[in-house]
């Protein structure tokens, strides 16, 4: 966290000095409001202005604020150290892109920022849990195909074939990952894409980014699993990225190897597993075959 004094006053306040330490509120605040300034052309000191005062607990309008100040040189001073804390405290939000060095906003966090979406008619739809920890494989497997094809395309169609695999509407009882959500259903997909493909602009770039974040991390980061520490940077170590932060990796090869291996089940039963439990085993393999090529070395060396 950065903690900043209000000039004249005994006053400090902390603000979040990266993505991590942010709030839900505070995320699904700054997607509103950038995507609110690109649509209205807003410039990029009025979008940094917004969101600083926010985190700063101003409660004070743009019409009053550095932006349209009464005393032109005390405004002008004002807006000078507004653009350096902006400068000094935000840059962590954006990532420069291409040629002409666009600026973006970026997100690197596993917090899932909107549990809860408002599909078409307000029909609420239930999201993963932080870090994708209550997906079924084939929902993360399915997700993760429409994404890579949607950095591949650009296409919104694919953006919403992912937000719909991964926001469902609730159910009574829980599949076996544990999450209320109705079963993916071939038969039911166009309807359920039909239902986010209305969500706000701004609601579907920061899931789109917050699902490649965590793409991201469970492919180079360390989670727990039944109280294991477990490197997945290990088992994922000859992935590659795909040029826009996501790694690609081959899930229906996964699929596959593992059914054939009949340590869980058929093609539909692994599907049906929770995403840890996959992780768990193949960290399990992993670790099983690294055992097995120290005997190898040590057994060649005799």
């Amino acid at each position: 966290m950065t903690e900043i004094e209000i000039y004249g006053t005994e006053k400090r306040v902390r603000i979040p000095s990266c993505w991590d330490e942010m709030t839900p509120e505070q995320v699904r605040f700054v997607f509103r409001t950038y995507d609110r300034c690109v649509s209205t052309g807003a410039s990029p000191l009025e979008f940094n202005v917004r969101v600083l005062y926010h985190l700063l607990g101003i409660r004070r309008t743009l019409k009053e604020s550095v932006l349209h100040g009464s005393r032109p040189v005390r405004a002008q001073r004002i807006a000078g150290n507004v653009y350096r804390l902006c400068e000094q405290c935000l840059a962590f939000m954006f990532e420069k892109e291409g040629e002409d060095r666009q600026v973006r906003l970026s997100y690197c966090a596993t917090a899932n920022p909107l549990p809860v979406a408002r599909g078409r008619f307000g029909r609420p739809l239930t999201g993963p849990a932080d870090l994708l920890q209550d997906l079924t494989f084939g929902e993360f497997r399915h997700a993760a195909v429409a994404v890579n094809e949607f950095f591949r395309s650009r296409r919104i169609a694919d953006l919403d074939e992912c937000i719909a695999i991964l926001y469902r509407r609730r159910a009574r009882k829980p599949n076996r990952a544990g999450r209320y959500v109705a079963p993916l259903d071939n038969a039911t997909i166009e309807d359920d894409v039909r239902q986010v493909a209305g969500l706000p602009s701004w609601q579907k770039n920061m899931i789109m980014l917050w699902f490649s974040s965590c793409l991201k991390y469970l492919q180079s980061g360390t989670v727990v699993i039944d109280g294991e520490t477990v490197d997945m940077s290990r088992m994922f170590a000859g992935g590659k990225s795909s040029g826009t932060g996501v790694f690609s990796f081959g899930w229906n090869d996964l699929l596959v190897q593992i059914a054939r291996d009949q340590s869980i089940g058929n093609i539909e039963r692994v599907d049906e597993e929770p995403l840890f439990k996959i992780f768990s085993l193949m960290w399990t393999n992993y670790k099983e075959n690294k055992r097995n090529e120290t005997v190898r070395k040590a057994n060649a060396r005799k």
